[in-house]
Protein backbone atom coordinates (compact mmCIF):
# COMPACT_ATOMS: atom_id res chain seq x y z
CA UNK A 1 0.00 0.00 0.00
CA UNK A 2 2.99 2.28 0.37
CA UNK A 3 2.92 2.50 4.15
CA UNK A 4 6.24 2.66 5.96
CA UNK A 5 5.19 2.43 9.61
CA UNK A 6 2.67 0.55 11.78
CA UNK A 7 0.96 2.33 14.67
CA UNK A 8 -1.27 -0.01 16.69
CA UNK A 9 -3.40 1.46 19.45
CA UNK A 10 -2.20 0.27 22.90
CA UNK A 11 -1.40 -3.43 23.22
CA UNK A 12 -0.34 -3.42 26.87
CA UNK A 13 -2.43 -5.27 29.44
CA UNK A 14 -5.77 -3.54 29.98
CA UNK A 15 -7.48 -5.96 32.35
CA UNK A 16 -10.23 -3.79 33.78
CA UNK A 17 -13.26 -5.06 35.67
CA UNK A 18 -15.42 -2.43 33.94
CA UNK A 19 -15.67 -0.77 30.52
CA UNK A 20 -12.28 -0.25 28.94
CA UNK A 21 -11.99 -1.99 25.59
CA UNK A 22 -9.74 0.60 23.97
CA UNK A 23 -6.41 -0.20 25.65
CA UNK A 24 -5.79 3.24 27.17
CA UNK A 25 -6.41 2.10 30.75
CA UNK A 26 -3.24 0.07 31.29
CA UNK A 27 -3.06 -2.38 34.18
CA UNK A 28 0.52 -3.59 33.62
CA UNK A 29 3.01 -1.34 31.83
CA UNK A 30 5.47 -4.18 31.26
CA UNK A 31 3.12 -6.77 29.79
CA UNK A 32 1.38 -7.21 26.45
CA UNK A 33 -2.29 -8.01 26.97
CA UNK A 34 -2.71 -11.81 26.65
CA UNK A 35 -5.67 -11.24 24.34
CA UNK A 36 -3.16 -9.89 21.82
CA UNK A 37 -0.36 -12.31 22.56
CA UNK A 38 2.80 -11.94 24.61
CA UNK A 39 5.87 -9.78 25.00
CA UNK A 40 7.80 -12.20 22.80
CA UNK A 41 5.20 -12.02 20.03
CA UNK A 42 5.31 -8.22 20.19
CA UNK A 43 9.08 -8.36 19.83
CA UNK A 44 8.64 -10.77 16.90
CA UNK A 45 6.20 -8.30 15.32
CA UNK A 46 8.86 -5.57 15.45
CA UNK A 47 11.50 -7.91 14.02
CA UNK A 48 9.32 -9.06 11.12
CA UNK A 49 8.19 -5.50 10.43
CA UNK A 50 11.82 -4.41 10.19
CA UNK A 51 12.56 -7.28 7.84
CA UNK A 52 9.86 -5.89 5.54
CA UNK A 53 11.22 -2.36 5.78
CA UNK A 54 8.46 -1.22 8.13
CA UNK A 55 8.84 0.72 11.37
CA UNK A 56 6.84 0.05 14.54
CA UNK A 57 5.46 2.76 16.83
CA UNK A 58 4.14 2.13 20.33
CA UNK A 59 1.05 4.02 21.48
CA UNK A 60 2.19 5.12 24.93
CA UNK A 61 0.14 6.58 27.80
CA UNK A 62 1.82 8.84 30.36
CA UNK A 63 -1.21 10.76 31.63
CA UNK A 64 -3.21 7.95 33.25
CA UNK A 65 -3.43 4.23 33.93
CA UNK A 66 -6.32 1.87 34.57
CA UNK A 67 -7.86 1.83 38.03
CA UNK A 68 -7.16 -1.92 38.25
CA UNK A 69 -3.44 -1.44 37.61
CA UNK A 70 -1.55 -3.41 40.26
CA UNK A 71 0.43 -0.33 41.28
CA UNK A 72 -2.73 1.77 41.63
CA UNK A 73 -4.14 -0.88 43.97
CA UNK A 74 -1.04 -0.60 46.18
CA UNK A 75 0.24 2.95 45.72
CA UNK A 76 3.96 3.42 46.43
CA UNK A 77 3.12 6.96 47.63
CA UNK A 78 -0.17 8.74 48.16
CA UNK A 79 0.74 11.32 45.55
CA UNK A 80 1.58 8.73 42.88
CA UNK A 81 -1.78 9.82 41.42
CA UNK A 82 -3.75 13.03 41.77
CA UNK A 83 -6.37 12.56 44.47
CA UNK A 84 -9.42 14.57 45.44
CA UNK A 85 -11.96 14.13 48.26
CA UNK A 86 -14.39 12.89 45.61
CA UNK A 87 -14.02 11.85 41.99
CA UNK A 88 -12.96 14.84 39.91
CA UNK A 89 -13.00 14.65 36.15
CA UNK A 90 -10.64 16.79 34.07
CA UNK A 91 -12.26 19.90 32.66
CA UNK A 92 -10.42 19.08 29.39
CA UNK A 93 -9.58 22.79 28.94
CA UNK A 94 -6.04 22.49 27.66
CA UNK A 95 -5.88 26.24 27.06
CA UNK A 96 -5.24 26.60 30.81
CA UNK A 97 -1.77 25.12 30.25
CA UNK A 98 -0.54 28.35 28.66
CA UNK A 99 -3.29 30.92 29.32
CA UNK A 100 -1.70 33.87 31.21
CA UNK A 101 -5.12 34.73 32.64
CA UNK A 102 -6.12 31.22 33.73
CA UNK A 103 -7.18 30.67 37.30
CA UNK A 104 -5.15 28.17 39.32
CA UNK A 105 -8.19 26.02 40.01
CA UNK A 106 -9.01 25.69 36.29
CA UNK A 107 -5.40 24.81 35.44
CA UNK A 108 -5.31 22.24 38.23
CA UNK A 109 -8.52 20.56 37.06
CA UNK A 110 -7.17 20.27 33.51
CA UNK A 111 -3.86 18.67 34.52
CA UNK A 112 -4.85 16.83 37.69
CA UNK A 113 -8.46 15.84 37.04
CA UNK A 114 -9.05 12.23 36.01
CA UNK A 115 -9.67 11.51 32.34
CA UNK A 116 -12.44 9.12 33.36
CA UNK A 117 -13.67 7.23 36.41
CA UNK A 118 -11.55 4.19 35.48
CA UNK A 119 -8.42 6.17 34.62
CA UNK A 120 -6.54 7.59 37.64
CA UNK A 121 -4.43 10.59 36.72
CA UNK A 122 -0.69 9.99 37.12
CA UNK A 123 1.33 12.67 38.90
CA UNK A 124 4.35 13.33 36.68
CA UNK A 125 5.58 15.98 39.13
CA UNK A 126 6.35 13.10 41.53
CA UNK A 127 9.98 12.15 40.67
CA UNK A 128 9.26 8.48 41.41
CA UNK A 129 6.41 8.42 38.87
CA UNK A 130 8.50 10.29 36.33
CA UNK A 131 11.42 7.92 36.77
CA UNK A 132 9.14 4.90 36.41
CA UNK A 133 7.65 6.24 33.15
CA UNK A 134 11.08 7.11 31.74
CA UNK A 135 12.54 3.71 32.56
CA UNK A 136 9.48 1.89 31.25
CA UNK A 137 9.55 3.71 27.91
CA UNK A 138 13.28 3.11 27.48
CA UNK A 139 12.83 -0.56 28.39
CA UNK A 140 10.23 -1.01 25.64
CA UNK A 141 12.35 0.82 23.07
CA UNK A 142 15.27 -1.47 23.86
CA UNK A 143 13.30 -4.68 24.27
CA UNK A 144 11.27 -4.41 21.07
CA UNK A 145 13.65 -2.18 19.08
CA UNK A 146 10.89 0.39 18.63
CA UNK A 147 11.13 3.15 16.04
CA UNK A 148 8.96 5.78 17.72
CA UNK A 149 6.26 6.59 20.25
CA UNK A 150 2.84 8.15 19.91
CA UNK A 151 1.90 9.68 23.27
CA UNK A 152 -1.77 9.75 24.13
CA UNK A 153 -3.35 12.87 25.73
CA UNK A 154 0.04 14.57 25.79
CA UNK A 155 -1.25 18.01 26.72
CA UNK A 156 -3.16 16.76 29.79
CA UNK A 157 0.06 15.83 31.58
CA UNK A 158 1.82 18.04 34.08
CA UNK A 159 3.62 20.09 31.46
CA UNK A 160 6.92 20.36 33.33
CA UNK A 161 6.89 16.66 34.11
CA UNK A 162 6.10 15.55 30.57
CA UNK A 163 8.82 17.87 29.29
CA UNK A 164 11.37 16.07 31.49
CA UNK A 165 10.05 12.68 30.35
CA UNK A 166 10.29 13.62 26.67
CA UNK A 167 13.77 15.12 27.04
CA UNK A 168 15.00 12.00 28.84
CA UNK A 169 13.81 9.77 25.97
CA UNK A 170 15.20 11.98 23.21
CA UNK A 171 18.48 12.48 25.09
CA UNK A 172 18.84 8.71 25.13
CA UNK A 173 17.82 8.43 21.45
CA UNK A 174 18.58 11.73 19.64
CA UNK A 175 17.08 10.57 16.32
CA UNK A 176 13.99 8.99 17.88
CA UNK A 177 10.65 10.51 16.88
CA UNK A 178 7.81 11.04 19.36
CA UNK A 179 4.45 12.46 18.31
CA UNK A 180 2.11 13.82 20.94
CA UNK A 181 -1.67 13.92 20.76
CA UNK A 182 -2.51 17.60 21.24
CA UNK A 183 -6.15 17.71 20.25
CA UNK A 184 -6.67 21.44 19.88
CA UNK A 185 -8.20 23.61 17.21
CA UNK A 186 -5.79 26.41 16.42
CA UNK A 187 -2.19 26.34 15.29
CA UNK A 188 -0.83 28.53 18.07
CA UNK A 189 -2.23 26.18 20.70
CA UNK A 190 -0.87 23.07 18.97
CA UNK A 191 2.53 24.57 18.17
CA UNK A 192 3.02 25.47 21.85
CA UNK A 193 3.70 21.78 22.46
CA UNK A 194 6.35 21.20 19.79
CA UNK A 195 10.04 21.21 20.64
CA UNK A 196 11.67 24.67 20.50
CA UNK A 197 8.27 26.27 19.96
CA UNK A 198 8.24 30.02 19.38
CA UNK A 199 4.94 30.16 21.27
CA UNK A 200 6.28 28.04 24.11
CA UNK A 201 9.29 30.32 24.40
CA UNK A 202 6.97 33.18 25.32
CA UNK A 203 6.09 31.18 28.44
CA UNK A 204 9.71 30.01 28.91
CA UNK A 205 8.56 26.48 28.16
CA UNK A 206 10.03 23.73 25.99
CA UNK A 207 8.24 20.39 25.74
CA UNK A 208 11.12 18.76 23.79
CA UNK A 209 8.39 16.93 21.81
CA UNK A 210 9.61 16.45 18.22
CA UNK A 211 6.21 16.08 16.55
CA UNK A 212 2.58 17.10 17.06
CA UNK A 213 -0.63 16.19 15.25
CA UNK A 214 -2.17 18.63 12.77
CA UNK A 215 -5.70 18.65 14.14
CA UNK A 216 -6.52 21.95 12.44
CA UNK A 217 -5.88 20.37 9.05
CA UNK A 218 -8.04 17.42 10.12
CA UNK A 219 -10.81 19.88 11.00
CA UNK A 220 -10.53 21.48 7.56
CA UNK A 221 -10.55 18.15 5.71
CA UNK A 222 -13.65 17.09 7.65
CA UNK A 223 -15.67 19.90 6.08
CA UNK A 224 -14.05 21.54 3.06
CA UNK A 225 -14.44 18.71 0.54
CA UNK A 226 -18.21 18.82 1.12
CA UNK A 227 -18.18 22.59 0.48
CA UNK A 228 -18.46 22.75 -3.28
CA UNK A 229 -19.66 26.34 -3.53
CA UNK A 230 -16.67 28.12 -2.08
CA UNK A 231 -17.03 31.41 -0.26
CA UNK A 232 -14.49 33.71 1.37
CA UNK A 233 -14.07 31.19 4.21
CA UNK A 234 -15.34 27.86 2.81
CA UNK A 235 -13.84 25.23 0.59
CA UNK A 236 -10.13 25.00 -0.21
CA UNK A 237 -9.32 28.31 1.45
CA UNK A 238 -9.44 26.33 4.70
CA UNK A 239 -6.42 24.32 3.58
CA UNK A 240 -4.62 27.46 2.44
CA UNK A 241 -5.27 29.21 5.75
CA UNK A 242 -4.04 26.20 7.68
CA UNK A 243 -0.66 26.18 5.95
CA UNK A 244 -0.43 29.96 6.09
CA UNK A 245 0.10 29.54 9.84
CA UNK A 246 3.07 27.20 9.46
CA UNK A 247 5.33 29.97 10.73
CA UNK A 248 4.10 29.10 14.22
CA UNK A 249 5.73 25.67 14.15
CA UNK A 250 9.39 25.15 14.92
CA UNK A 251 9.46 22.25 12.44
CA UNK A 252 6.47 22.06 10.15
CA UNK A 253 7.99 19.08 8.30
CA UNK A 254 7.69 16.93 11.43
CA UNK A 255 3.93 17.18 11.92
CA UNK A 256 1.47 14.30 11.61
CA UNK A 257 -1.16 15.04 8.94
CA UNK A 258 -4.30 12.94 8.75
CA UNK A 259 -7.92 12.83 7.65
CA UNK A 260 -9.12 10.41 10.34
CA UNK A 261 -7.98 8.22 13.22
CA UNK A 262 -9.42 5.86 15.82
CA UNK A 263 -11.04 8.74 17.76
CA UNK A 264 -12.60 10.73 14.92
CA UNK A 265 -15.44 10.37 12.48
CA UNK A 266 -14.60 8.08 9.58
CA UNK A 267 -13.71 10.28 6.61
CA UNK A 268 -15.62 8.07 4.16
CA UNK A 269 -18.66 8.40 6.42
CA UNK A 270 -18.37 12.18 6.10
CA UNK A 271 -18.00 11.79 2.32
CA UNK A 272 -20.91 9.32 2.15
CA UNK A 273 -18.81 6.88 0.16
CA UNK A 274 -17.83 9.43 -2.49
CA UNK A 275 -14.49 8.14 -3.76
CA UNK A 276 -13.68 11.38 -5.60
CA UNK A 277 -13.72 13.28 -2.31
CA UNK A 278 -11.54 10.60 -0.72
CA UNK A 279 -9.03 10.98 -3.54
CA UNK A 280 -8.89 14.74 -3.01
CA UNK A 281 -8.32 14.35 0.73
CA UNK A 282 -5.64 11.68 0.28
CA UNK A 283 -3.88 13.73 -2.39
CA UNK A 284 -3.68 16.60 0.06
CA UNK A 285 -2.25 14.73 3.05
CA UNK A 286 0.16 12.75 0.83
CA UNK A 287 1.70 15.82 -0.83
CA UNK A 288 1.85 18.55 1.83
CA UNK A 289 4.55 19.02 4.45
CA UNK A 290 4.56 16.60 7.34
CA UNK A 291 4.07 12.86 7.81
CA UNK A 292 0.81 11.40 6.43
CA UNK A 293 -1.08 9.00 8.71
CA UNK A 294 -3.86 6.72 7.46
CA UNK A 295 -6.45 4.95 9.55
CA UNK A 296 -7.00 1.30 8.65
CA UNK A 297 -9.89 0.69 6.27
CA UNK A 298 -9.88 4.15 4.74
CA UNK A 299 -7.93 2.66 1.85
CA UNK A 300 -10.88 0.38 0.97
CA UNK A 301 -13.61 2.95 1.63
CA UNK A 302 -14.65 1.71 5.08
CA UNK A 303 -17.33 3.77 6.76
CA UNK A 304 -18.62 3.95 10.33
CA UNK A 305 -20.50 6.55 12.32
CA UNK A 306 -18.94 7.85 15.52
CA UNK A 307 -22.39 9.03 16.58
CA UNK A 308 -23.30 5.36 16.92
CA UNK A 309 -20.38 4.79 19.28
CA UNK A 310 -16.65 4.24 18.93
CA UNK A 311 -17.25 0.59 18.04
CA UNK A 312 -18.74 1.67 14.72
CA UNK A 313 -15.60 3.54 13.67
CA UNK A 314 -13.46 0.59 14.81
CA UNK A 315 -15.17 -2.16 12.84
CA UNK A 316 -13.34 -5.36 11.93
CA UNK A 317 -11.40 -5.13 8.70
CA UNK A 318 -13.16 -7.51 6.27
CA UNK A 319 -11.39 -10.81 5.82
CA UNK A 320 -9.94 -11.31 9.26
CA UNK A 321 -12.65 -13.62 10.57
CA UNK A 322 -14.40 -16.76 9.42
CA UNK A 323 -17.70 -15.89 7.81
CA UNK A 324 -16.61 -12.48 6.48
CA UNK A 325 -18.33 -11.79 3.18
CA UNK A 326 -15.07 -10.80 1.47
CA UNK A 327 -11.36 -10.67 2.16
CA UNK A 328 -10.07 -7.14 1.62
CA UNK A 329 -6.51 -8.18 2.50
CA UNK A 330 -5.98 -9.40 -1.08
CA UNK A 331 -6.58 -7.96 -4.54
CA UNK A 332 -8.73 -10.91 -5.53
CA UNK A 333 -10.79 -10.69 -2.37
CA UNK A 334 -11.74 -7.02 -2.65
CA UNK A 335 -14.91 -5.76 -4.22
CA UNK A 336 -14.53 -3.49 -7.25
CA UNK A 337 -15.21 -0.43 -5.12
CA UNK A 338 -12.71 -1.51 -2.47
CA UNK A 339 -10.13 -2.15 -5.17
CA UNK A 340 -10.68 1.32 -6.68
CA UNK A 341 -9.94 2.91 -3.30
CA UNK A 342 -6.94 0.68 -2.75
CA UNK A 343 -5.41 1.22 -6.20
CA UNK A 344 -5.46 5.00 -5.83
CA UNK A 345 -4.06 4.84 -2.30
CA UNK A 346 -1.31 2.42 -3.26
CA UNK A 347 -0.24 4.34 -6.33
CA UNK A 348 -0.04 7.68 -4.54
CA UNK A 349 1.69 6.47 -1.39
CA UNK A 350 4.21 4.26 -3.15
CA UNK A 351 5.17 7.25 -5.27
CA UNK A 352 5.44 9.45 -2.19
CA UNK A 353 7.60 6.90 -0.42
CA UNK A 354 10.33 7.50 -3.00
CA UNK A 355 9.83 11.24 -3.45
CA UNK A 356 12.37 13.25 -1.46
CA UNK A 357 10.94 16.54 -2.71
CA UNK A 358 7.61 15.72 -1.04
CA UNK A 359 9.17 14.39 2.14
CA UNK A 360 11.66 17.21 2.71
CA UNK A 361 10.94 19.92 0.15
CA UNK A 362 9.72 23.49 0.51
CA UNK A 363 6.23 24.76 -0.31
CA UNK A 364 4.79 27.65 -2.26
CA UNK A 365 1.01 27.82 -2.41
CA UNK A 366 -1.49 30.10 -4.14
CA UNK A 367 -4.77 31.48 -2.84
CA UNK A 368 -7.53 29.15 -4.11
CA UNK A 369 -9.76 30.44 -6.89
CA UNK A 370 -13.07 28.82 -7.82
CA UNK A 371 -12.35 26.19 -5.16
CA UNK A 372 -9.12 25.13 -6.89
CA UNK A 373 -6.02 24.95 -4.70
CA UNK A 374 -2.59 24.94 -6.35
CA UNK A 375 0.71 24.48 -4.56
CA UNK A 376 4.27 23.47 -5.38
CA UNK A 377 6.68 21.23 -3.48
CA UNK A 378 10.24 21.82 -4.55
CA UNK A 379 13.94 21.62 -3.76
CA UNK A 380 17.07 22.51 -5.73
CA UNK A 381 16.66 19.55 -8.08
CA UNK A 382 12.95 18.85 -8.48
CA UNK A 383 9.51 20.43 -8.43
CA UNK A 384 6.01 19.00 -8.15
CA UNK A 385 2.84 20.93 -8.97
CA UNK A 386 -0.29 19.81 -7.10
CA UNK A 387 -3.73 20.91 -8.31
CA UNK A 388 -6.80 20.06 -6.22
CA UNK A 389 -10.06 20.96 -7.91
CA UNK A 390 -12.76 20.81 -5.23
CA UNK A 391 -15.25 22.34 -7.63
CA UNK A 392 -17.75 19.82 -9.07
CA UNK A 393 -17.29 21.49 -12.47
CA UNK A 394 -14.30 21.33 -14.77
CA UNK A 395 -11.98 24.28 -14.28
CA UNK A 396 -9.46 25.89 -16.61
CA UNK A 397 -6.67 27.68 -14.77
CA UNK A 398 -4.28 30.22 -16.34
CA UNK A 399 -0.70 29.05 -15.95
CA UNK A 400 0.89 32.49 -16.04
CA UNK A 401 -0.34 33.00 -12.48
CA UNK A 402 2.19 30.39 -11.33
CA UNK A 403 5.12 31.74 -13.33
CA UNK A 404 7.41 32.04 -10.31
CA UNK A 405 7.27 28.26 -9.89
CA UNK A 406 6.89 27.26 -13.54
CA UNK A 407 9.44 29.54 -15.22
CA UNK A 408 12.15 26.86 -15.47
CA UNK A 409 9.87 24.05 -16.65
CA UNK A 410 8.33 23.16 -19.99
CA UNK A 411 6.37 19.97 -19.29
CA UNK A 412 5.24 17.60 -16.60
CA UNK A 413 3.62 14.23 -15.95
CA UNK A 414 0.68 13.56 -13.65
CA UNK A 415 1.80 10.61 -11.54
CA UNK A 416 -1.83 9.57 -10.93
CA UNK A 417 -2.80 9.08 -14.60
CA UNK A 418 0.57 9.20 -16.41
CA UNK A 419 -0.81 12.09 -18.49
CA UNK A 420 1.75 14.49 -19.97
CA UNK A 421 1.17 18.25 -19.83
CA UNK A 422 2.72 21.07 -21.83
CA UNK A 423 3.44 23.71 -19.19
CA UNK A 424 4.31 26.33 -21.84
CA UNK A 425 0.62 26.59 -22.82
CA UNK A 426 -1.61 29.34 -21.51
CA UNK A 427 -3.79 27.22 -19.29
CA UNK A 428 -4.49 23.85 -17.70
CA UNK A 429 -7.87 22.10 -17.53
CA UNK A 430 -8.83 19.96 -14.55
CA UNK A 431 -11.97 17.84 -14.30
CA UNK A 432 -14.41 18.46 -11.48
CA UNK A 433 -13.54 16.91 -8.11
CA UNK A 434 -10.17 15.80 -9.44
CA UNK A 435 -6.56 16.29 -8.41
CA UNK A 436 -3.33 16.37 -10.37
CA UNK A 437 0.15 15.64 -9.03
CA UNK A 438 2.47 16.80 -11.80
CA UNK A 439 6.19 16.06 -11.68
CA UNK A 440 7.71 18.95 -13.61
CA UNK A 441 10.49 18.64 -16.17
Amino acid sequence: MGATTIWPTPLLEDNQSTYSYHGYAITNAYKIDPRYGSNKLYKDLATKAHQKGLKLIMDYVTNHWGIDNWIIKDLPTKNWIHQFPNFQRSNYRMTTQYDPNASKVDAKLCMDGWFDTTMPDLNQSNPLVLNYLIQNAIWWVEYADLDGLRVDTYSYNDKEGISKWTKAITDEYPNFNIVGEVWMHNQAAISFWQKDSKIGAIKSYNSYLPSVMDFTLHDAISSMFNEENATWSNGMIKAYNNFASDYLYSNSNNILVFAENHDTQRINEIFKGNIQKYKLALTLIATVRGIPQLYYGGEIGMQGNKNDGDGDIRRDFPGGWNGDSNDAFTNSGRTKTQQDYFNFTSKLLNWRKNSEVIQKGKTTHYIPENNVYVYFRYNDKKSVMVVINNNPKEQTIPLNRFAENLKNHISGTDILTNTNYDITKNDLTVKGKTSLVIELN
